[in-house]
């Protein structure tokens, strides 16, 4: 540009010209004009600079994942390390119900005699329609004199321990971190299963004393798994996070049906111990590999890159606080965590029934062979941990990009997940002596239940915040009472059908209890002025 006399007009004097029409806190016009030859990218009018390089663009933009270095985040290097720890420990658990078939003489009270005052006459004639397929050896050629009643309370055993170790792992996860809450609690567990053999050859009750203290150590799982996400796992990533330590416990139940039957068969140091000393053992080794990698929350974590914790950090800033008091009193008067337990309660119940009992009802009730007993046992935890990393991101995905409200992404979760549990269940029921459609049933119920896990097991996460492990004990102190009367149930009821129905009814309570009473709005109790915790490693 030129004036009348042909002298250059300068930027400095454009802008000065007209800094009376336009706010001072506004780009001039030959700003805004202006490109610079170095390709930097222009920002936003005000009080940012109209142009700065990619590096300042970034810092000026705040925390964003995009900017995270690393090929696996740390997030994502914890997130391993539990669906690791969580596939040992299930893999114990489930390995004592399928082992237990192999473990008992046939002269124990099988399902298909009398319980009570009646017999199950829908599982005799499955008996007797099925005999051609199978032979007696897998149930006479064990070395304990087990009956029925004496089964299920070992398989119960686990819970009695379990259910101890809820509420004081979340508080110490809470109040101290749970880097060794879990480690030392999974430790527990496989110590004991490495010395379930000996106890087995020792007595009843010494038995029955490791798969107590196993349930101690495991208790505390669930609970420091919540208390972990809630520093680890930010709001936009909750669901996906959460439910890939989750889908450990699926992969764990696969492991110890399929693998458990396989390894009796080899016939190595008695049959049925040797599942015990491998599973055990590789909790073990897990162990030394938590103690040396895992840290309770970002901040205290030695290699994580300053993007990432700042990223979590922003996204979770009421768990970057110094650790309060857990609210206890508000907490056991809230209505959201009153809903929370009546929700969980009828899914741990129906959860834990089938998961002790798949075994024993395919080798005893429709009497398949042990290794196909295992295999058909593990096919609904396959299609659950499918199930379950599917629409973890599905339910991310409809929040992040504003498709549904949380709320309404949380209880549609919920609605299918416990729905189709409970439809296919009831189809289990009347398909009674056909094996073919009591295993693509039953795996296609336990599949769908799988859905739930992003609906109100995500959910605890949104209104506990902070306090997320105490309130996960809480929760799941209820829900473990289902691991105790499950197996009583099966024990009691005089057809296994009935029980299908009964757990199938327990989802539907449910899933309707969170459809209606669920909220995922942060608690009053649960809501912490932000103060941040000093940082060792000398940053603001």
């Amino acid at each position: 540009m030129t004036k009348g006399h042909g002298e250059q007009t300068t930027d400095e004097s454009l802008s000065t010209s007209t800094s009376m029409s336009i706010p001072s806190r506004y780009p001039s016009i030959s700003e805004t004009m202006a490109t610079k030859k170095d390709g930097s990218k222009k920002t936003d009018y005000g009080s940012l600079p109209l142009e700065a390089s990619e590096q300042d663009r970034k810092t000026l933009l705040g925390p964003s994942k995009e900017n995270i270095p690393g090929f696996i985040q740390v997030r994502h290097q914890m997130a391993i390390l539990i669906f690791l720890g969580m596939t040992a420990v299930c893999a114990m658990r489930q390995n004592v119900s399928v082992a237990m078939v192999a473990m008992v003489n046939g002269s124990y009270v099988t399902y298909d005699e009398p319980l009570g005052n009646e017999s199950l006459e829908g599982v005799e004639t499955c008996s007797e329609s099925l005999a051609v397929n199978s032979t007696t050896e897998q149930t006479s050629s064990g070395e304990f004199l087990w009956d029925t009643q004496t089964q299920e309370l070992l398989l119960a055993g686990f819970f009695y321990g379990y259910i101890f170790t809820q509420i004081p792992g979340g508080w110490l996860s809470d109040k101290f971190g749970m880097k060794w809450v879990l480690g030392f609690g999974f430790l527990l567990s496989s110590v004991c299963t490495l010395l379930g053999p000996v106890a087995a050859y020792a007595g009843t009750e010494w038995y029955f004393v490791t798969r107590f203290f196993s349930g101690l150590g495991e208790g505390v799982s669930f609970p420091s798994l919540l208390a972990m996400w809630s520093k680890w796992a930010h709001p936009e990533e909750r669901s996906s996070l959460s439910v890939i330590g989750f889908v450990g416990f699926n992969s764990g139940n696969v492991l110890g049906n399929a693998l458990t039957g396989y390894l009796i068969n080899l016939d190595v140091i008695g049959g049925w111990p040797l599942p015990f000393y491998v599973f055990g053992t590789v909790g073990c080794l897990w162990f030394i590999l938590w103690s040396f990698v895992a840290y309770s929350s970002p901040r205290e974590h030695p290699w994580i890159s300053k993007e990432e914790r700042e990223y979590l950090e922003e996204g979770l800033k009421h768990s970057n606080t110094l650790r309060p008091s857990i609210p206890w009193r508000s907490i056991l008067s809230s209505p959201a965590m009153w809903c929370q337990v009546f929700t969980h309660f009828p899914h741990t119940l129906g959860m834990f029934t089938l998961l002790v009992n798949l075994p024993l009802y395919y080798s005893e009730a429709l009497n398949v062979p042990i290794e196909l007993a295992g295999i058909y046992s593990a096919l609904p935890y396959a299609l659950q941990f499918v199930v379950m990393l599917v629409f973890s991101y599905i339910s991310d995905a409809l929040f992040a990009r504003r498709i549904l409200s949380k709320v309404a992404t949380r209880k549609l979760m919920a609605a299918i997940g416990f729905g189709s549990g409970a439809f296919f269940l009831i189809l289990t029921g009347f398909s009674r002596c056909n094996t073919a459609l009591s295993v693509t049933f039953l795996t296609l119920a336990m599949g769908g239940v799988g859905i739930s896990f992003s609906g109100h097991f995500v959910a605890l996460l949104d209104i506990a915040g902070p306090f997320a492990g105490s309130a996960m004990g809480m929760m799941n102190t209820a829900g473990t009472l289902g691991g105790i009367i499950g197996p009583y149930i099966v024990g009691v009821l005089t057809e296994i059908q009935k029980v299908m129905w009964i757990v199938a009814g327990f989802y539907g309570f449910g899933g309707l209890t969170f459809i209606i009473f669920g909220t995922v709005e942060l608690q009053h109790w649960a809501k912490q002025d932000y103060q941040a915790i000093p940082d060792s490693h000398g940053d603001e």
